[in-house]
């Protein structure tokens, strides 16, 4: 399966942010861990790229140091 585009990305991204805040980086690593157990490796992947977006959006808002 493709992973999502960087549009999807980006938007899943702004959703964990505004449900987890700060912690949106790990919530999402959490997802990816769960889903990789599961065997479920593309998901997993997805998941990564969404613990990173998330990350990197926290930056550009200054909520992350």
């Amino acid at each position: 399966m493709p992973l999502p585009s960087d549009i999807d990305l980006g938007r899943s991204a702004g959703i964990i942010v505004r449900q987890h805040g700060s912690q949106a980086p790990a919530a999402a690593e959490d997802r990816a861990k769960r889903l990789e157990q599961a065997g479920d490796k593309d998901g997993a992947a997805a998941w990564r790229l969404i613990a990173q977006r998330c990350e990197a959006l926290l930056n550009e808002e200054g909520t992350r140091q």
